[in-house]
């Protein structure tokens, strides 16, 4: 009798085993998580593209009109609307655009500049743009840092240090812009040495700038966006919140005990927020990009997503557009992968 309940309970244990969820491979938990990460920023990409195309094409005006002028007659109108596929609905129009941009073919420049290829103007323009608000959110959460591990913990005593720093800093960019190019034209010439001044060749603001003509403006255009916009109070209290809350915390107390040194744990532990941080600032700053370029007439993104937007060149305002978009969704892709190879329990919850 207990032979036979022993038995019966072997195979219901057993039973009941077979029975259970199969754990998956670490590997296979990286592989799916990699995949719906990518899955989550393709499909981003494809709604907001499809929008901005959606909303060019359906502004008012035609773009044929802006190219032909009066003159053009029916037959031509209708030739250059077939051309650029602009006969077509507005789905079977933004498919055949998606096909042709997954080959890399972004389209040609309708007026703007006739005939030139999308890529070739908006890769190069775009690094530009990039590279400005890299500098500018690198410069600030420098400063911040630097400033935040100087004051320490809040005291009411800094608000007369903060407080000034804080009024200048809610300035909008772009006024900021316009400020700092009419100080730098009254205040900036080189000296001669027989005597007399001589003004450097970016000579005076705005004039259009090249990146292989001079850094300066670049750097400039760095700098107003960093002290606009409140951007800079905004990433100091960010940052100082969290280094604030990182020291007082009991593994860093723990640490401070045994008489080891806690930076390496706070340098640790502070790159996912960092980085959290800055990626959540990126938007906002390339958006503040585009108005400064436009003031020191730099040959970024910015610059050319305005003057083809004037003109109403949809395929390069698209063009331009993606990369932005897609800025955006390789930065959070890098947070996502930091974070999970920092805490891989973000990668077991799916997250």
């Amino acid at each position: 009798m207990n032979q036979e309940a022993a038995s019966q309970k072997s195979v219901t244990s057993s039973s009941l085993h077979d029975h259970r969820p199969a754990e998956r491979s670490p590997l296979m938990t990286w592989i799916g998580w990699v995949v719906s990460k990518l899955a989550r920023g393709l499909s981003l990409l494809i709604g907001s593209s499809f929008i901005i195309y959606t909303v060019l094409r359906s502004a008012p005006g035609d773009m044929v009109d802006l190219i032909l002028g009066l003159n053009g007659t029916p037959e031509m109108k209708a030739d250059l609307r077939a051309e650029f596929g602009l006969d077509l609905s507005l789905v079977e129009g933004y498919l055949g655009w998606a096909s042709r941009a997954l080959t890399g073919d972004l389209g040609i420049s309708i007026t703007f500049m006739p005939g030139e290829p999308v890529l070739e103007l908006a890769g190069p323009a775009f690094l530009v743009t990039l590279g400005i608000a890299i500098v500018s959110l690198f410069m600030s959460i420098a400063v911040a840092y630097g400033l935040a591990i100087f004051l320490g913990p809040p005291r009411p005593r800094q608000t007369l240090l903060l407080g000034p720093i804080q009024l200048l800093n809610a300035a909008p960019s772009f006024v900021v812009a316009i400020c700092l190019a009419k100080l730098i034209n009254e205040l900036i010439q080189f000296q001669l040495a027989g005597g007399g001044q001589i003004p450097p060749s970016w000579y005076p603001i705005p004039t259009y700038q090249r990146l292989s003509d001079s850094i300066a403006p670049f750097v400039f255009a760095a700098l107003s966006i960093s002290l606009g916009d409140g951007l800079f109070t905004d990433l100091f209290n960010a940052l100082r919140s969290e280094l604030n809350n990182l020291s007082n915390s009991l593994f860093i107390n723990a640490v401070r005990a045994k008489g080891a040194s806690v930076r390496p744990h706070l340098v640790k532990n502070l790159i996912v927020p960092t980085l959290s941080i800055f990626t959540a600032r990126l938007p906002l700053v390339l958006s503040a990009v585009v108005i400064v370029e436009y003031i020191f007439t730099l040959d970024g993104s910015g610059y050319l997503l305005l003057q083809a937007a004037k003109n109403r060149d949809v395929p390069v305002v698209v063009g331009v557009s993606l990369f932005f978009i897609l800025a955006v969704i390789v930065m959070n892709l890098i947070l996502d992968l930091v974070k999970a190879l920092v805490d891989p329990r973000e990668v077991a919850k799916g997250e």
